[in-house]
């Protein structure tokens, strides 16, 4: 493994600040019912970010955990929110609870394998997992997300990606990953709205 010195703490507290940067907007949309966020997405990735910030701090600090710990904070408290006010995606159809189901199997996978490249596969598939509703929602419903907080979230993952301290498959998969899902997610809200037509006042 090489280390990466110098400007890695830079990039893991500015992936932090793109984070809460598009988060706040985002709360705000929420409160404004301009959105209608997936509940079960929101609340699965706060488990994988928050086991995943567990496991590196068990290991050691470093400034890649940051992006990881914000992204916990930030899921949980959208779940919550959205529930509150009402306007939160909450399917109830087997095919998003089988995925949701998937994902805590993917979560169990990773903590109970002693192999670290496995374990970030399983936490890619079980973040995967969760996330997948979201896509497709998104690309049934693209103006019921807005723009400006994801494209902070792709700014986000992908200044994360410069923010791990080792070059390794298991430093930089789940960051790699992040900013590929998140990167989609953006491109699909953009994509779809061009064709279906939403309002881009957000």
């Amino acid at each position: 493994m090489q280390e990466i010195n110098g400007t890695s703490a830079i990039f893991g507290i500015a992936s932090s600040i793109f984070v809460f940067v598009g988060f706040f907007p985002y709360i705000r949309d929420i409160k404004n019912k301009k959105i209608r966020p997936h509940i079960l997405s929101w609340t699965g990735w706060g488990f994988v970010t928050g086991l995943g910030a567990v496991a590196m701090l068990s290991e050691m600090f470093t400034w890649g955990v940051a992006i990881v710990v914000a992204n916990t904070v930030a899921c949980f408290l959208i779940a919550i929110y959205a529930k509150i006010k009402k306007v939160g995606v909450l399917e109830s159809s087997a095919y998003d609870f089988s995925l949701f189901a998937l994902g805590i199997i993917g979560l169990i996978l990773w903590q109970v394998t002693d192999n670290p490249d496995l374990a970030v596969i399983f936490a890619i598939l079980a973040d995967f997992s969760f996330g997948l509703p979201m896509l497709i929602k998104i690309h049934k419903d693209p103006c019921s997300e807005s723009v400006f907080p994801w494209t902070m979230a792709m700014f986000a993952a992908v200044t994360g990606l410069f923010a791990v301290a080792y070059v390794s498959f298991t430093e930089i998969a789940y960051p790699t990953y992040l900013a590929a899902y998140d990167s989609t997610v953006l491109f699909l809200i953009l994509y779809v709205r061009k064709i279906k037509g939403c309002n881009w006042s957000d």
